[in-house]
């Protein structure tokens, strides 16, 4: 008799752990949230015309964002994220330039604000969700090594058509805008991961038109 006692009482206890490890937190909605944001940037490619081009190497860079879940399903927020990228540049001959193009490298420092909005499909502690965000990019390519052999007019693929002796940097605002897709743990009632990944455009203009860059983030948060 004790000893089924004891294997009935070990199956309630099991029974019990069970049943609180499957217990939900707190529900997200009403809640502020704040995330610290590693981003992998992959390298882009892009072809602006008149025999000018470049490559953005791969990056690691850094972000924070800020949101308010106006219930357990929706997000509204922003981000703020920066990082710095070696690159390479074809710059092209204009005409009556009778040089070959030739390679330049440097180094682009990139800011991005944005305002997005967050979907969570699920009202639990695991749910898949889509984002979508809008805002502005700030890109500074920095006088980049190396120049042009004479002082002739040149097809540059961030600063398009110039005449002169160095290589000009291009700074500038662009808009941009992103969407995603990911999945969210609640891992307590103050702490919640994301994994994410995301495309960007940048809407640059002119010969390079709207490049994209693939992003990929692992969120930590933080809910009060």
């Amino acid at each position: 008799m004790k000893r089924e006692l004891r294997i009935a009482c070990s199956i309630l206890i099991a029974a019990y752990a069970a049943g609180a490890a499957a217990q939900s937190v707190p529900s997200r909605a009403g809640k502020w949230e704040f995330t610290l944001q590693p981003v992998y940037t992959h390298a882009l490619t892009f072809d602006s015309g008149n025999g000018s081009g470049g490559k953005v190497d791969s990056t690691l860079g850094f972000g924070f964002g800020v949101g308010y879940n106006l219930n357990a399903n929706l997000t509204l927020g922003g981000d703020f994220q920066w990082a710095t990228a070696n690159y390479s540049a074809t710059i092209a001959p204009a005409g009556g330039n009778l040089n070959g193009p030739y390679t330049v490298n440097g180094t682009m420092q990139t800011n991005t604000i944005r305002f997005n909005a967050t979907w969570n499909f699920l009202t639990g502690d695991w749910t898949p969700f889509v984002i979508a965000g809008l805002g502005s990019s700030y890109i500074d390519t920095n006088i980049p090594y190396g120049g042009p052999p004479q002082n002739l007019c040149w097809y540059d693929p961030f600063y398009g058509y110039y005449c002169g002796y160095y290589t000009p940097t291009r700074t500038y605002y662009y808009v941009s805008y992103s969407a995603g897709v990911g999945v969210r743990w609640e891992v307590d009632r103050n702490i919640f991961l994301r994994a994410l990944a995301n495309r960007m455009w940048i809407d640059a203009g002119g010969s390079v038109g709207t490049p994209w860059v693939d992003q990929y983030r692992i969120d930590v948060g933080f809910k009060f």
